[in-house]
Formats: C-alpha cells, sequence, structure tokens
C-alpha cells in the first residue's frame, strides 16, 4: 500500500482513535475557516499544549472554525496536506495557521506551501492568508517573515479571538487592508509592514515601519492562566504521551537562567490554581489513567507537596518531566513513586559550579546527589540528567569536572545499593537565543563540540554511563535560524530549492554569507538586533546587565512576585 491510497488509510484509522473535546464543524459552515498545521508529524503535534488550546479556542466560536494538519501521519510522508477533520486541502481554507516550536521546522513549512502550490512568499500570494505562531514565532519570526503574512507574538488564547472577528469584519477586503485592520491589534505582526535595511556586512541596520503598524509589537500574555483550561483538546494512541491526559500548571519562569530563552519569553511566572487542577484531573481521569503536569519547572509550582498529597488521597497517579534538584522533597516524590515513575529527571545544565553561576542555574552537585538519595529512598533508581556544552566560558576543565562528578554519582548510587539503576546523561550544544543575555555571542565550532562529545563518551560508557546526543550540526543550524534575520530565511529557501541536504546546507550562501556565518558570528552590545522591534517587556539594558553579571559569575534572585525589581517587566506590563 503506497501513496495517497495509504495517506488516506493512515487519516481515517487516526480520526477513528480519537477522543476529541470541540464541537464538530464543516468547512464553509461559518463565515472564519482555519486550517491550523503543525510543520511535523502528528505524533510531535499532538503532543504540544500549545496547539490543542488555540485548536479550542477558535472551535469555542460560533462563527469560526479550525481543522488540524501535519506534514505526515505517523512518520508517513503525506502526499497532499489535508485537514484530519474534514479531509479537505488546507488551502480551501481562509486562513492557514502554522504553530512554531522549533527551529527545524522552519523548512518543513516551505515544503508544506510548495506541495500545496501556495505561493511561498508572501508578496506572490492574495489567499489563503499565512498566520504563525508559537515559542519560535515570537522571539524571533524574522527568518520566517518573507512567507508569512502575520505572526501572533506571545500567548495566543486571547489574541485569537481578536484575530477572528477582525478577520470576519474584513474578510471581504483586499488582502492588504485586512493585514493593515490585523496589524492594530496588540501582538500582531505583520512582517510586510516593515523595511529592514542592512550594512555591508550584512547585519540589520535600521528598522523602520511602512504603514499604520506599530514601531514596537508587544507581546501578547494571558494574565490569568486560569481563566483557560490549557489541557488535552483531543486524546490519541498514536502520541508520545499517550496514556496521560495533560494540563499545564504553570507558565513562565522566574529562575533568570540566562541560557533559555523560555524563561524571558513567558515571564511574568504565573500558577494554576490548586483547585483548578484538581477539577480538571478527575475529568481527565475518566479517560485516561494517569495525568501528565506540564509546566516550566512543575517542583516550583508553589503548591506542589500539598498538590502530590491531594492526588495520592483522591487516588491520582501523576507524571512529570525534567524536576529541578534543589525543590525536590518527600511529598513530591512520595506521589511520584505511587504513581509508578521509574526515573529521576534533572537538568544540571552545566558540568561544573563555576559555569552554573555564569548561566545562573543555581543547582550544585550537592543538589543533584540529594535528589538522586531521595528519589532511591522512594524506589526511583533510574536517573536522567541534562547537560549543555559549549556554554560561555566553558573549558576543558569543566568538562573534566563533570566525567569526575557523573563517575562519582554512578558509584554513590551503587553504593546507596541501587545496582540496577541507570544513569543516562543527555548533552546538547549550546545555541545562543534571542531575549537572552547570550543573544550576543555566536555558538562554539561544531569540531570542538563534537571532540568533547566524544571525549565524554569515551570517558563514560566504560563506567556504564549511557551518553546521547544532539548532532553539533543540527544545533549549528537550529543556531543560525535562532539569531536569523529575513536573508537567513531566504538563504532556507534556496537550501530547499537545493534538496534540502546535508550539501546544500554546507553550500548556500546569500551574499557570501551561510548557514555558518549566521550561526557563529558575533554580535555587538550596540547592533540592531533583527528582533528589536519585537517588546517583550524586557529592556536590552536589562539583557547587558546580566551578561556582565554572567561574566562575574554573580548571581541573579529568583523572580517570585512582582516585588521584586531585578528586570522590571511588572513595570510595564
Amino acid at each position: 500500500m503506497t501513496g495517497k491510497y495509504q495517506d488516506k488509510v493512515i487519516m481515517k484509522n487516526i480520526i477513528s482513535s480519537e477522543t476529541a473535546f470541540t464541537p464538530a464543524k464543516t468547512i464553509g459552515s461559518v463565515p472564519v475557516n482555519v486550517s491550523l498545521v503543525y510543520p511535523n508529524t502528528y505524533s510531535v503535534g499532538m503532543s504540544n499544549l500549545g496547539f490543542h488550546s488555540i485548536f479550542f479556542q477558535i472551535n469555542s466560536r460560533d462563527d469560526a472554525l479550525c481543522h488540524r494538519a501535519f506534514l505526515s501521519l505517523k512518520n508517513s510522508y503525506t502526499h497532499e496536506i489535508n485537514t484530519l477533520e474534514a479531509d479537505k486541502p488546507i488551502n480551501e481554507y481562509d486562513i492557514i495557521g502554522f504553530s512554531i516550536s522549533f527551529e527545524m521546522d522552519y523548512i518543513n513549512i516551505i515544503k508544506i506551501l510548495e506541495t500545496m502550490k501556495i505561493p511561498v512568499f508572501s508578496q506572490d500570494r492574495q489567499a489563503p492568508l499565512i498566520m504563525a505562531g508559537g515559542p519560535a514565532a515570537t522571539f524571533n519570526p524574522e527568518p520566517l517573515a518573507p512567507f508569512v503574512d502575520f505572526f501572533v507574538v506571545g500567548e495566543g488564547e486571547e489574541v485569537i479571538h481578536e484575530i477572528m472577528a477582525k478577520y470576519k469584519e474584513f474578510k471581504n477586503r483586499e488582502k492588504q487592508e485586512i493585514l493593515e485592520a490585523l496589524a492594530q491589534i496588540e501582538g500582531v505582526y505583520v512582517p510586510s509592514f516593515y523595511d529592514i535595511e542592512y550594512d555591508r556586512e550584512g547585519n540589520v541596520q535600521n528598522i523602520t515601519t511602512t504603514s499604520l503598524a506599530p514601531g514596537q509589537i508587544k507581546k501578547r500574555w494571558v494574565k490569568d492562566i486560569n481563566k483557560y483550561d490549557t489541557e488535552s483538546v483531543i486524546l490519541t494512541p498514536y502520541t508520545e504521551f499517550k496514556d496521560m491526559f495533560l494540563i499545564e500548571i504553570s507558565r513562565g519562569c522566574g529562575r533568570n537562567c540566562r541560557f533559555c530563552m523560555a524563561g524571558y519569553c513567558y515571564r511574568v511566572p504565573r500558577y494554576r490554581s490548586m483547585d483548578k487542577i484538581l477539577e480538571r484531573s478527575k475529568f481527565g481521569l475518566k479517560y485516561k489513567e494517569k495525568i501528565g503536569l506540564v509546566g516550566a519547572a512543575v517542583s516550583d509550582y508553589p503548591f506542589i507537596d500539598e498538590l502530590a498529597e491531594k492526588f495520592v488521597e483522591n487516588g491520582i497517579k501523576f507524571s512529570v518531566s525534567s524536576l529541578r534538584a534543589d525543590t525536590l522533597r518527600e511529598p513530591l516524590m512520595m506521589g511520584l513513586a505511587y504513581s509508578g515513575h521509574k526515573t529521576l529527571t534533572v537538568a544540571p545544565e552545566a558540568g561544573s559550579n563555576r559555569l552554573r553561576k555564569i548561566i545562573n542555574k543555581g543547582i550544585t552537585d550537592e543538589h543533584v546527589i540529594n535528589a538522586v538519595k531521595l528519589a532511591y529512598q522512594y524506589s526511583i533508581e533510574n536517573v536522567k540528567l541534562y547537560y549543555i556544552i559549549g556554554l560561555p566560558g566553558e573549558t576543558e576543565d569543566d568538562i573534566d569536572e563533570m566525567i569526575d562528578f557523573l563517575t562519582f554519582l554512578k558509584d554513590y548510587m551503587k553504593a546507596l545499593g541501587n545496582k540496577r539503576g541507570n544513569l543516562t546523561i543527555s548533552i546538547n550544544p549550546f545555541i545562543p537565543k534571542p531575549f537572552t543575555p547570550f543573544q550576543w555571542l555566536g555558538m562554539e565550532p561544531v569540531g570542538l563540540l563534537n571532540e568533547r562529545i566524544k571525549l565524554i563518551q569515551n570517558r563514560l560508557k566504560p563506567k556504564g554511563i549511557k551518553v546521547i546526543f544532539e548532532s553539533p550540526r543540527l544545533s549549528e543550524i537550529q543556531s543560525a535560524l535562532s539569531r536569523g534575520n529575513r536573508q537567513t530565511g531566504l538563504l532556507l529557501y534556496d537550501i530547499y530549492k537545493s534538496g534540502a541536504r546535508t550539501s546544500a546546507f554546507n553550500k548556500a550562501e546569500i551574499d557570501g554569507k551561510g548557514i555558518k556565518y549566521y550561526a557563529h558570528r558575533q554580535l555587538r552590545k550596540n547592533d540592531v538586533l533583527p528582533w528589536d522591534h519585537i517588546n517583550l517587556g524586557l529592556k536590552k539594558e536589562y539583557f547587558i546587565s546580566e551578561y556582565n553579571r554572567a561574566i562575574k559569575g554573580e548571581a541573579t534572585a529568583r523572580c517570585t512576585d512582582e516585588k521584586c525589581k531585578a528586570c522590571k517587566i511588572c513595570q510595564h506590563k
């Protein structure tokens, strides 16, 4: 079975297996029809709560519908990008909305548009309108600016309703009029209304508006997340979390980890009420045996111990992703043990205590040791640790310190009596991100990163420690796109047209500048950054101050409430 017939069978099987909590609507039965596309597999897209949330919000309206589409279904290439709900081509809808979480999916957007014979460049296209949102589109939309008509900057639950209403009002107007109307909505960015000037080095020299669009696009954010049930909207067996009903318990993080884009882009930290979490958990248990708690730092949830105890009292089993080693206490660990957790996952991030001061991680080796000990007391024997290599200021001594600590930790696990437990470390190259104190820095050379990964593998494998890692070469591409500009988008298009093979990524250039240039370039503090017209509420001076503190190894206090004065975002919201 091959080709289109195979795709139809897979689509039918997926639809028949789903449990949906949204009303069924037919395309054309309402004024505004949206195809929401995740530019990756069905499994990856349906694991994303943001994708669920926007799907639900649009379908909650009487005047709009939203149908889903994916690049591929169950890892099978989809020859036509049709929606699951209606089996209609995505270009039959008024708006195609892309939900974007990862830079590596950018090229998939080009692929989807070309597959459906939709003009790739915004300037060549009248309809449908192309909308994009999600984390990657928020912190730097510029690499996708040549292809997208308008972006949603920030969190979408509230602004999507304003977009639907405005589009309905202007639906029968010319594209230019529709975009001008949408540009008046706070949080909507229409790139065609902004002129970008470059200097001889290919850096942004000036950003000016050409219409009624604002000079700065202000991020949208939901002040009270209790107003929205951000949770699983469609249950499916074809996803990583197939056995769980997912619930967001918090949004944003105030830990001030200097490498972390999410910690800055989704500030201020907000927490869902415990009563709301318990209510939605009981609902979820009607369909799944376990609740998956989602948040930037689940163990930082202020009522996590009490919540864990309530879960156990009510017979609710739950799961979490990565935890902070310095906030683990017995009630949470007891709840995880009750829920059948077999692996403790924490993220020291840096290989040495010195580096953790630079990145403001706030975790020590002692925190990790104590977390491992506590986990073992509750029969959680396996340990997984996340590390980043190539961080600013990293030396071979830091790598040696990491290897020595991990060797000690493996021996410590055995000394506890944990003979069967696995110790796994996951290594990811450092990728500088916009809106972080390290946004001006380039990524370390791929060759150096490969050498350090090989060194870590060679020294840890004989100790029985499993090492998994992300390819530095793929990270280099992500780095180029992360801090890229519109020229980077054109570069990506050329790469796609050349077959998107490794050789194409290596050879493609725009004005003599390729992927390596954009990935490793050092930016100056006084440079106009490609994302300078995006306003996340944090001033550039704050990031410069945090960069200087990083160089000195100085800590920045955790953002816990609106009384702190560190970043001053609360004063401008």
